[in-house]
């Protein structure tokens, strides 16, 4: 019997490490795909998987903020948001070095979760950008897609998205965030 228990211990230790212990996805293919199984599996598919197996809710809060609450936010954002920082980003929040991961929870005003914003800082990425890869995610982990002015076409928010480069040029600290301006 305690050899049975010890050996259960001991596989629910491997289990857990494997959650914890969970590698990103490969940065080198950000805007590219994995083939598994013979279907192809776009990155910003495999991070969200990722983000969820890690339980991002875990991670760290930007200093002063309260994990419990939803501070103000606007446009493009939610009326109502909560922050949430990897190790890497909450252990340098001022330079954000490669590896920084910051998720954005966007709620509306009456406290409903209407999207998850991400932001993966991946050396190589878009060096002209700052390296970051940007992603849009609904509550069910499907990338948000936006129609464009003119064309009509549908692009998905997901990787080196201009509205969102083009906002987060302007925050402070040449960094490309806002949370610790």
């Amino acid at each position: 019997m305690k050899k049975s228990l010890v050996g259960a211990n001991i596989a629910l230790v491997y289990v857990i490490a494997a959650f914890v212990l969970a590698p990103l996805p490969s940065a080198d293919a950000q805007s590219g795909s994995r083939t598994r199984g013979g279907a192809s599996v776009p990155f910003e598919v495999r991070f969200w998987n990722w983000l969820t197996q890690v339980q991002y809710r875990k991670w760290a809060v930007p200093a002063g903020k309260d994990r419990n609450e939803l501070y103000p936010g606007e446009s493009p954002h939610g009326a109502l948001l909560r922050v949430y920082l990897n190790e890497t980003a909450a252990a340098h929040p001022k330079e954000l070095p490669p590896g920084s991961i910051i998720v954005k929870e966007n709620y509306s005003k009456d406290r409903q979760l209407k999207a998850v914003t991400v932001m993966y800082r991946s050396k190589g990425f878009d060096p002209q950008h700052r390296d970051w890869w940007y992603g849009k995610y609904m509550p069910n982990g499907q990338i948000a897609t936006m129609k464009m002015e003119g064309s009509g076409r549908v692009m998905k928010l997901a990787g080196s998205v201009q509205s969102c480069v083009k906002c987060h040029s302007s925050a402070d600290g040449d960094d490309y965030a806002f949370f610790n301006d």
